[in-house]
């Protein structure tokens, strides 16, 4: 009974340390952006797009969006628990194969985002649709994921 606790722990402080690792790669991603927004008129306006989604969920379970400043801070939070858990896929060892996953989680997240909002309808006018704003899309995700695989690096090893 002691090693199966024992490797159930080891289980646990794996998945902590993921977790962990996605919430560096998270903040990094929503750090950045924000900079950006701040900094160029041609950023990509993620924030105005997860807005738009927490007032469409908001919707679809009948209740009444939030406004202001609680719309920006819901969609925050949002965004940082989503990217979050999605870059918490880099895993918690180190090596090249987190650094491998962080790469192409972060450019898959970054083409998703620079090409989906227009299909589920939530682009209009969100984004201005430009290379630049595209390619900024994607070098925010890609800098979020290799944020969370570097943070995979500065972890000693777990034993397992």
């Amino acid at each position: 009974m002691y090693l199966v606790r024992s490797a159930d722990y080891s289980g646990e402080k794996r998945m902590i340390r993921a977790l962990f690792n996605g919430f560096v790669g998270a903040v990094a991603l929503t750090t950045a952006h924000q900079a950006l927004r701040r900094a160029l008129p041609d950023a990509p306006q993620l924030d105005r797009m997860g807005m738009k989604g927490v007032a469409k969920f908001c919707s679809a379970v009948g209740r009444t969006p939030p406004s202001g400043s609680s719309l920006f801070l819901f969609a925050l939070l949002g965004d940082l628990f989503t990217n979050t858990l999605y870059f918490s896929r880099v895993g918690s060892k180190p090596g090249f194969g987190s650094i491998g996953r962080g790469i192409t989680l972060g450019l898959s997240a970054g083409l998703g985002a620079a090409a989906l909002p227009v299909m589920l309808s939530f682009d209009n006018g969100a984004r201005r649709r430009t290379r630049r704003t595209g390619a900024l899309t994607v070098g925010l995700f890609l800098a979020g994921g290799l944020a969370a695989a570097l943070a995979a690096q500065c972890c000693p090893r777990t034993e397992s």
